[in-house]
């Protein structure tokens, strides 16, 4: 009897601190317990998140998997009376009827929309967590309301996903591309017209949304191939001499006497640019003044080059700089790789003996460094006994370009509708993570969406 009648008087207790949470703050009432309202920890039970898997067939496919709530730590606000988690849960996550956990001092209800009033907040329902929730929390005494928002965070975009946009425009039309940079927020896309002119398209701000379109003022022999950016002048041959362009517009020589047949690569943070003769490698620190460093090996790329640059994980003093290319104008054969340290005197040559996972000599090859990794792609490449279609898929290097291989990450490729065109293209990563794309008339820009997270 004495238990029936405690548990009638608690009932009558969270009926009556119940209707306090749509009172005035003013109001009063003694019931007895303590003064106290608030919300000291909160969590959630298990959710359903997708995550990538493939069917039996290796088709790409989302499954649903079980989570523990544990693995989301939530924060609470006292003074904007907020509750919320600070790293998002995974997009795609169902937050519409989650188990959820409030530790409070006093007791908790939370606001139901479908009646109209406060509920008390029970740790056995489920929560529809897809807006806000309001909580009011009652002290035991009556004489107090706390209310606070509790908020579930969901990605609202996939941020493993790498979307595409795609730019026109009358400057990128009728242009083959052969190299693309960033320079002070803009983008340059160096190629030649149907006339066979060194043309350039520049897109007029950061955004690419206007494009203006320029004949250069340069050597009828200038190889753009050639082209690097150095510091803050672009630099390309020209019959074997350096010319060099503060606007990509008007040339002058910078070098001559050398008979360089290739400019290759710039180094050590951007303080060394490097070229070759057809005996000898070179660098220079100030574009006119060229030094001798070593032999030209045989096997050296000094045609068709692409370089990344990046800081030792175990110092960042050291810079390592990678270089691709291959050994002959027609740019055939293997993928020769060589490897640089700023701390060093020499490059190097990678070995890959057994290794079956070397980089495809596609056509056009482009490597360029992203998202901690290489990514090489291009045209037509024969990989075994197999072809590959152009722009088909990436190829990913994680540990300094030895080992190379397909990637099979559904949210990471190149532009659908560039798949399987075999033209000219040129390709940069620009400095807030964005990866460009230039083929004849348009230009890609393409960026996985974590990447550009503030």
């Amino acid at each position: 009897m004495r238990k029936n009648i405690a548990t009638y008087l608690a009932l009558f207790s969270l009926i009556f601190v119940g209707a306090s949470c749509s009172s005035s703050d003013d109001e009063t009432a003694t019931t007895g317990g303590t003064p106290y309202a608030y919300a000291y920890a909160f969590s959630i039970g298990n959710i359903k998140s997708p995550f990538h898997g493939f069917t039996v067939e290796g088709k790409d496919t989302i499954v649903e998997k079980i989570v523990s709530g544990d693995e989301f730590k939530f924060v609470i606000d006292q003074k904007a009376k907020e509750i919320y988690n600070v790293d998002s849960l995974k997009y795609g996550t169902r937050v519409d009827k989650v188990v959820s956990y409030l530790s409070c001092s006093g007791v908790p209800f939370r606001y139901d929309a479908a009646l109209g009033s406060y509920a008390y907040f029970s740790s056995t329902d489920s929560v529809d967590f897809t807006s806000p929730v309001n909580v009011c929390i009652t002290s035991s005494d009556g004489t107090y309301n706390n209310y606070y928002t509790i908020k579930l965070n969901v990605h609202k975009v996939d941020p493993d996903l790498m979307v595409w946009d795609l730019f026109t425009g009358a400057a990128l039309d009728n242009m083959s591309p052969v190299k693309i940079f960033e320079k002070g927020g803009e983008i340059y896309v160096f190629g030649t017209d149907d006339a066979g002119n060194a043309v350039v398209a520049v897109a007029a701000d950061a955004e690419a949304s206007a494009w203006n379109r320029i004949t250069l003022s340069a050597p009828a022999q200038c190889d753009l191939s050639s082209l690097q950016l150095f510091g803050d002048k672009f630099y390309m041959l020209a019959s074997g001499d350096v010319y060099e362009s503060g606007d990509a517009q008007a040339w002058v020589s910078a070098s001559t006497g050398n008979s360089f047949v290739s400019l290759f690569a710039v180094s050590d943070g951007g303080t060394k640019m490097w070229a070759a003769t057809a005996d000898n490698i070179f660098y220079t620190t100030d574009g006119v003044t060229f030094l001798q460093s070593e032999p030209l090996s045989g096997d050296f790329p000094v045609y068709g080059c692409s370089s990344v640059n990046s800081t030792l994980s175990t110092n960042a003093a050291i810079t390592r700089t990678i270089l691709m290319g291959f050994t002959d104008k027609e740019k055939s054969g293997e993928v020769q790789v060589w490897s640089r340290l700023s701390n060093s005197g020499e490059w190097y040559k990678y070995e890959f003996g057994d290794n079956k996972y070397t980089c495809p000599p596609f056509k056009g090859l482009a490597v360029v460094g992203y998202d901690k990794a290489m990514y090489a792609f291009g045209g037509t490449a024969v990989i075994g006994d197999e072809e590959v279609l152009p722009f088909n898929k990436f190829y990913i290097s994680h540990d300094n370009g030895v080992v190379w291989k397909p990637c099979t990450d559904y949210a990471v490729s190149l532009p659908a509708e560039l798949k399987g065109r075999d033209v000219p293209f040129a390709a940069t990563v620009s400095q807030d993570n964005y990866m460009w794309i230039a083929v004849p008339g348009a230009a890609w820009r393409g960026r996985i969406n974590r990447l550009g997270f503030k």
